[in-house]
C-alpha cells in the first residue's frame, strides 16, 4: 500500500500515470467501504465505523447505484475517457450533493479532461485542411454517386399534423424516443467543458468546435469563429482517426452575398460526405443546398437545387436524402433527393418551416415550428 500512496501523491511523471494510480488507489478504498457494509460485529476490519456496520444488510438501491457509477467513473479514469468518468461522478454527485469524496473525483475527471483536450488542440494546430473549391449555384451533376443497390423514391404519404407550443421540442423528442446524434461541444464561455472524447481537440487556430455530431461509424466535427456556425469539416473514423479535413470557405458567400452559409449537418456514406450548407432564414435565393463531396480529396459529386435543406439535420434513407426547407419568402416542404443525382424528385408540403427530421419504424417524423407531422414512407414501384 505504501508504493501505491507515493505512486498517487509523488509528482505526476504525465496525467495518465497519476489518474491510473490514483484511480487504483480509490478503488481499493470503495472495495475497502464495500467490504465494511458486508462485515459483521465479529468480524469488522479495524478502520470500519460502527455506524456503517449497523446499516450493513439495509443500502438502498441508491447506495448501489452510486457504488457502481463511482467505480465505472474509476475504470473510465484509468482509461483515459476522462468525459465518461466526468459524467459518472456528476451523476453521483447530483443524487447525493454533500459527496465531497464524488466532488473531488469530478474536479479531478475535468482538470484530467480540459489537460487532455489541450494537448489534442496543439497537436491539431498544425493540421492543413484540404481547400474546396468554389461550388456552383444551381443544381450540378459533375460524376453519379454509384452504390451497390438503389431503392425507389419514397412516397410521402400525410398520416397526422398536430400543432405544438414551439416550446415543446424536448418533450417531442422524448415523445418519439428521439435524440440528434450530436455530442455536447465544450464552452469556455459558459465554463462548460462538453462531454466530446479528450482525444477531440475543443479549437483550431482561432475557430472553435461548434459542433460534433456522432454517427455509428464516424464523427463529424465542425469548427467555426463563433457558434453560429462553421465552415471547417473534420471527419474521423470509428477509432478516431482522422480521414478528412475540408475548408468550405469558398462556400460561405453565395453571388447575392446577403447571408452567410455554414454547413449545418453532414454524413459520411461509402466515401461520400454529404454535407448541407444554410444561411439565416429568409428571402434570400441562393441558400440552403445539399452537396455530395468526395471524402478525401473534396472534389464536387453533385450540388442541389438552392432552398432544399434549412433544417437542423437531414436524413439518409437508401437511395434518397429526405431533407426540409421552409423561409419567410415560400412554402415549407419535406424534400425527397435522389442520392446518386442531387436532383430532386418529390415534395410534400408542410404547415411551416422543418426543424428536424428522422426516419422511425416506416415512417417521417417531422418537427416544423409550429407544427408536428408524420408521413408514411411508402416505396414506390420501380
Amino acid at each position: 500500500m505504501g508504493s501505491l500512496y507515493d505512486a498517487a501523491l509523488d509528482r505526476p511523471r504525465n496525467i495518465h500515470d497519476t489518474l491510473a494510480a490514483v484511480s487504483r488507489l480509490l478503488l481499493l478504498v470503495l472495495l475497502a467501504a464495500a467490504a465494511c457494509g458486508r462485515a459483521t460485529p465479529a468480524v469488522r476490519p479495524p478502520d470500519c465505523p460502527r455506524d456503517a456496520i449497523a446499516a450493513g444488510e439495509s443500502h438502498t438501491s441508491a447506495d448501489l447505484d452510486g457504488r457502481e457509477r463511482r467505480l465505472r467513473g474509476l475504470v473510465a479514469l484509468d482509461a483515459g475517457r476522462f468525459e465518461l468518468a466526468r459524467d459518472e461522478f456528476a451523476a453521483v454527485l447530483a443524487a447525493a450533493p454533500d459527496d465531497l469524496a464524488a466532488r473531488a473525483l469530478l474536479d479531478a475527471a475535468t482538470r484530467a479532461l480540459l489537460t487532455a483536450r489541450d494537448r489534442a488542440a496543439e497537436s491539431f494546430a498544425s493540421a492543413t485542411p484540404t481547400v474546396v473549391p468554389a461550388p456552383p449555384w444551381r443544381h450540378t451533376l459533375v460524376r453519379e454517386v454509384t452504390m451497390a443497390t438503389t431503392t425507389p423514391a419514397p412516397r410521402l404519404v400525410p398520416v397526422s399534423a398536430t400543432g405544438n407550443r414551439g416550446t415543446d421540442e424536448a418533450e417531442w423528442f422524448r415523445r418519439h424516443n428521439l435524440r440528434l446524434p450530436e455530442y455536447e461541444v465544450p464552452n469556455p464561455m459558459r465554463g462548460l467543458p462538453g462531454n466530446v472524447p479528450p482525444t477531440i481537440a475543443p479549437s483550431f487556430g482561432t475557430h472553435l468546435l461548434v459542433q460534433a455530431i456522432r454517427h455509428p461509424d464516424h464523427t463529424i466535427l465542425i469548427y467555426g469563429p463563433n457558434y453560429s456556425g462553421g465552415r471547417l469539416v473534420v471527419v474521423l473514423d470509428a477509432s478516431g482517426r482522422r480521414i478528412a479535413f475540408l475548408d468550405f470557405d469558398a462556400y460561405l458567400t453565395p453571388p447575392d452575398a446577403r447571408s452567410e452559409q455554414h454547413v449545418i449537418w453532414a454524413e459520411l456514406d461509402n466515401g461520400v460526405l454529404y454535407i448541407s450548407h444554410h444561411g439565416a432564414r429568409g428571402s434570400v435565393a441562393m441558400t440552403a443546398y445539399l452537396t455530395a463531396v468526395d471524402v478525401t480529396t473534396g472534389a464536387l459529386r453533385w450540388r442541389s437545387d438552392p432552398r432544399v435543406a434549412s433544417a437542423a439535420n437531414f436524413a439518409i434513407h437508401g437511395s434518397h436524402i429526405l431533407s426540409g426547407h421552409g423561409s419567410d419568402a415560400g412554402p415549407a416542404a419535406v424534400i425527397v433527393l435522389d442520392r446518386r443525382t442531387g436532383l430532386t424528385v418529390a415534395r410534400a408540403g408542410l404547415a411551416s418551416a422543418p426543424e428536424y427530421l428522422f426516419v422511425q419504424g416506416g415512417k417521417l417524423l417531422v418537427r416544423s415550428l409550429d407544427t408536428d407531422h408524420e408521413f408514411e414512407l411508402r416505396q414506390n414501384r420501380p
